[in-house]
C-alpha cells in the first residue's frame, strides 16, 4: 500500500502542477505575447515526468493483477492508507478534468491564431476574390484560395 500511495502522490502533484502551467500559457497566448517557449518547456518537462509515473503505475498494477487503482483500492481493507490513496486518486481525477478543459481552451486559442495568420497571409498575398465575401476566386486568378477564407 505504501508503493500505491507513493505513486498516487507523485501523480497528484504532477497533475495539480499542469493546470497551473496551462493557466500561465493561456495568459500569455491571450495577451498575444511571443514568450510561450518557457511555459511550453515546463509543460513538456512535467508531461515527461507524468509519463514516467504512468509507466511505474502500469508496472505496479500489472504486478498486483489489477486493471486500475480504483479497483485495486476497492479490494483492499478499509484503513487510513486506503483513505489517503482514495483522496489522492480523486485529487488526480479533478486535476485531469480541469486540464481537459484548459486543453480545449488552448486549442481554441491556437485555432484563432491560425485563422488570424491565414487572414493576414491572404492580405499580403493579394489573393483576389469576387465582390461577394466568401465567393470563389476569380477565374483569371492563378490562386485557388479565396481571400478572407479564415473567420477572424
Amino acid at each position: 500500500m505504501d508503493e500505491t500511495i507513493k505513486i498516487l502522490r507523485e501523480q497528484a502533484i504532477l497533475c495539480a502542477h499542469l493546470p497551473e502551467l496551462f493557466d500561465e500559457l493561456i495568459k500569455i497566448m491571450e495577451s498575444n505575447s511571443p514568450d510561450v517557449q518557457e511555459p511550453i518547456r515546463k509543460i513538456e518537462s512535467t508531461v515527461r515526468d507524468l509519463s514516467k509515473n504512468e509507466q511505474r503505475a502500469r508496472e505496479f498494477l500489472n504486478r498486483v493483477g489489477s486493471p486500475s487503482f480504483a479497483e485495486y483500492l476497492s479490494a483492499q481493507e478499509k484503513n487510513i492508507q486506503r483513505d489517503v490513496a482514495e483522496k489522492l486518486l480523486k485529487k488526480t481525477a479533478d486535476a485531469q478534468l480541469r486540464l481537459k478543459n484548459q486543453v480545449s481552451q488552448v486549442k481554441l486559442l491556437l485555432k484563432k491564431g491560425k485563422d488570424y495568420v491565414d487572414f493576414n497571409l491572404n492580405i499580403l498575398a493579394r489573393t483576389s476574390a469576387s465582390d461577394t465575401y466568401g465567393a470563389a476566386a476569380q477565374t483569371n486568378s492563378q490562386r485557388t484560395r479565396r481571400m478572407f477564407e479564415a473567420n477572424v
